[in-house]
């Protein structure tokens, strides 16, 4: 790849630079680092570079790219050919179209907010992020409100809770860190998309994995026991030649990968890219995602996203790493070689502590979803239990503070390696049981689903550290500048022994950590809709609308919007297993018991005929199954709430799917691979 062709398909600050009157550059990096306004004279100037860069690179129209409710992207594509007064063809783009876009609001998930007769929403375009040319589409990076202004996305409540990080973390800043002044603090993510990739043909044949992204029958333990093998090994030919093209397509896009590996599970492949600003980076994500599944196809292969598309595989996760930067540059997280003496660090190490114990439920929901569930806390996926392991070495800094001891110490954490010599490692070890974890200078949540957008949980994180810093802001402003040190350690002090109970670092998979989990009084959501019903009944959502993030009824519809997913989820799999009983499971026995009919008409056995009669056993314990689920899925219908409409569809569905899948499996082992109509395990999860 040629370094001067990076990023050709993207609109970027360089290519602004370049393409717009320099005046106008200025007051869109105005507009971009401070929240400002850009006035229509540049905003038109700047459509009008757009415009001419995106048609010589090919683009014949433009689109607001957004992000629903419902965590997904969605455009509404305008062709840049019209006609002017003398109906003379032109190609047109102006500053109100660059700024302002109108989609139909009402066909997005909305938990009410809008209905078919209230259907006008507007896109609002967010140009702190990268315009970026894809199949030749300029798209615009937007936000999506409603008719009165509510907030009808994930990006919008994101970049204001960016917004508020920033404000309060540079007051702290400037009190200590006085060599430059701190203008902005940025909230820098950088996110690891785990998927899995079968062949075209083998999931063409499953409707489970076409419908809902995992496999609702099947499981091999012949798999199973080549788990290991897989890890960080040699990516296979097939896939390595899909990987390019995907690197192609970043590359040509600006975006920076960073590392790409198998994973744990066969034909689990994971993909990262480099740190950017939150709202960038989660814009980075969702194309990954969208060119992961696009380029897939290209290859005769498909990528599942989904968090568990397969029984007992890994399940796919999206590890959110996070950090926080002043605009000079400094990573507030990191220690230095001397914790003890570095304020600044245990003030915010501190506050990221008391975020993660003050909303335990906030990230178990904003972190996870329906199908999560089926990855927390098994199969190499951290457990649903929050909990935070920040190293021995951090935690004996806190103690030592927490009891009045400030005596210098140097952490030096060296290993000796045969002809280098000493060699530094990081400050603490990595524990993959953790689901949040500090790892050197940043923080990884490692709950994150991987099919989910990272808006949500970065909103969380950042509206809980804004309001955690505010009050230390708060408090050390009212010293002297004599005594702010002492100050600091003394709020650390009360920070860490208000919530240690979060700080673990041991076995997070192991029985005993549930048992003393609940000790400590942490909470245990074996479900995103136990967390969704907990948070609801607690207030737990208040610090949404405390932050003027949300107000009453947009915390309203997000709580309906995740009780619609629920029941979604779960009508969606009943009707999914029915139809694959009849259309699939119960064929493939009919056609096993006519081989053993036929095989019986020359030859008499015993143990073949007792085989058969056990295939038609558990097809009529199958057919039983199919009238329990028509039944639960019209008794939901007359359930009017949705919260009790969820709990019943989630109750009764987890015991049915799992009771069908019982019989479906141990039928898939009765009848022969020449009658069985699906792909199993063995041919999904071959090496490609």
């Amino acid at each position: 790849m040629v370094l001067k062709e990076f990023g050709n398909m993207a609109f970027d600050k360089k290519t602004m630079k370049e393409n717009v009157p320099y005046p106008v550059y200025l007051k869109w990096k105005q507009a971009a680092r401070n929240n400002a306004t850009l006035d229509r004279e540049s905003a038109d100037a700047i459509a009008h570079a757009m415009k001419v860069w995106a048609i010589s690179k090919g683009a014949t129209s433009y689109t607001h790219w957004f992000q629903p409710l419902n965590g997904k992207t969605a455009t509404k594509k305008t062709a840049f050919l019209n006609r002017d007064d003398k109906h003379n063809p032109i190609n047109r783009f102006s500053g109100k179209e660059l700024i302002k876009g109108e989609p139909d609001a009402s066909s997005f998930p909305s938990g009410g907010m809008r209905s078919t007769f209230e259907a006008r929403g507007y896109t609002y375009w967010d140009l702190t992020a990268n315009s970026f040319i894809l199949d030749k589409v300029l798209y615009i990076p937007s936000v999506f409100v409603s008719f009165y202004g509510e907030k009808l996305d994930k990006k919008l409540p994101l970049i204001e809770s960016m917004n508020m990080v920033s404000r309060e973390a540079s007051r702290v800043c400037n009190l200590f860190l006085k060599e430059e002044k701190t203008y902005r603090v940025k909230a820098k993510l950088g996110l690891e998309q785990e998927f899995y990739l079968i062949d075209k043909k083998y999931f063409d044949q499953r409707i489970d994995l076409e419908y809902s992204g995992m496999t609702l029958v099947g499981s091999d333990p012949m798999v199973e026991k080549e788990l290991i093998s897989h890890y960080l090994g040699d990516i296979p030919k097939r896939v390595d030649e899909f990987f390019e093209d995907v690197n192609s397509e970043l590359y040509k896009l600006g975006i920076y990968m960073e590392a790409e590996h198998n994973e744990v599970g066969p034909n689990q492949f994971e993909i990262a890219i480099m740190y950017e600003n939150v709202n960038i980076s989660v814009d980075n994500n969702q194309l990954l995602m969208h060119i992961l599944e696009k380029t897939a196809l290209d290859h005769d292969l498909v990528c599942l996203l989904k968090e568990k598309p397969f029984k007992n595989m890994a399940g796919s996760g999206k590890h959110n790493n996070y950090s926080l930067a002043t605009n000079y540059g400094k990573n507030l997280f990191t220690p230095g070689k001397s914790p003890k003496n570095n304020p600044v660090f245990l003030l915010f190490l501190a506050s990221m502590i008391e975020v993660c114990n003050n909303y335990q439920k906030l990230i178990r929901i904003a972190s996870s979803s329906v199908t999560n569930d089926y990855r927390l806390g098994g199969d190499e996926a951290p457990p649903a239990i929050i909990s935070l392991f920040i190293g021995r070495d951090l935690e004996e800094v806190l103690e030592s503070v927490a009891n009045d001891d400030f005596e210098e110490n140097i952490i030096k954490n060296m290993v000796t390696i045969p002809h280098l010599g000493e060699m530094k490692t990081d400050s603490s070890d990595r524990n993959r049981t953790s689901p949040i974890a500090y790892t050197g200078n940043k923080f990884e949540f490692r709950m994150l689903g991987s099919s989910k957008s990272a808006a949500d949980l970065n909103t969380v994180i950042n509206i809980g550290f804004a309001e955690s810093v505010k009050k230390i802001a708060d408090r050390l402003e009212k010293v002297d500048e004599d005594r702010l040190k002492e100050e600091a350690y003394s709020i650390v002090k009360e920070i860490y022994q208000e919530n240690k109970n979060i700080l673990f670092q041991g076995d997070g998979y192991s029985e005993e950590w549930e048992k003393e989990a609940e000790k400590r009084g942490l909470e245990n959501f074996p479900s995103f809709l136990d967390a969704v019903i907990s948070a609801k009944a607690t207030n737990a959502y208040d610090i949404f609308e405390k932050s003027g993030i949300f107000t009453k009824k947009e915390i309203e519809s997000i709580i309906k919007v995740e009780y619609e997913d629920v029941t979604k989820f779960f009508s969606s799999q009943l009707e999914i297993l029915k139809n694959m009983i009849h259309q699939e499971i119960l064929p493939s026995a009919m056609r096993e018991i006519a081989s053993i009919k036929d095989y019986l008409s020359f030859v008499e056995n015993e143990r073949l005929r007792q085989r058969a009669r056990k295939i038609n056993e558990k097809v009529g314990k199958l057919l039983d199954y199919c009238d329990v689920i028509s039944d639960i899925l019209g008794k939901s219908e007359d359930i009017e709430s949705l919260e009790e409409k969820a709990k019943y569809l989630q109750k009764e569905t987890r015991k049915v799917a799992d009771e069908v899948r019982q019989i479906s499996d141990s039928l898939e082992k009765l009848i022969s691979r020449e009658n069985y109509s699906m792909p199993n395990y063995v041919d999904m999860l071959k090496t490609l």
